[in-house]
């Protein structure tokens, strides 16, 4: 295989890396987003387990980012809640 393609499993990690990063930030606008947050964190996370086994860095940094991103934005969500 080519060192420059990027093969099949590193698109769809990719992919789900950046589905994940999307909820994220879409939850950070969201004031009881919870509801998408939590997809955002799953996404990630799975999107960094399958560029994990295809050794792609570009996609296990953006599955790492989306669950970060996602955790964080679960706990501004929390404190915009509380009285």
């Amino acid at each position: 295989m080519n060192s420059n393609t990027v093969g099949l499993r590193a698109t769809v990690g990719r992919g789900l890396g950046l589905l994940g990063l999307l909820c994220a930030v879409v939850g950070i606008f969201i004031l009881n987003g919870i509801s998408i947050e939590f997809p955002g964190i799953l996404l990630g996370g799975l999107g960094y387990y399958i560029c994990l086994t295809a050794d792609d860095r570009v996609g296990q940094t953006l599955g790492i980012l989306a669950t970060a991103l996602s955790a964080v934005s679960i706990g501004v969500s929390g404190l915009e809640a509380a009285p």
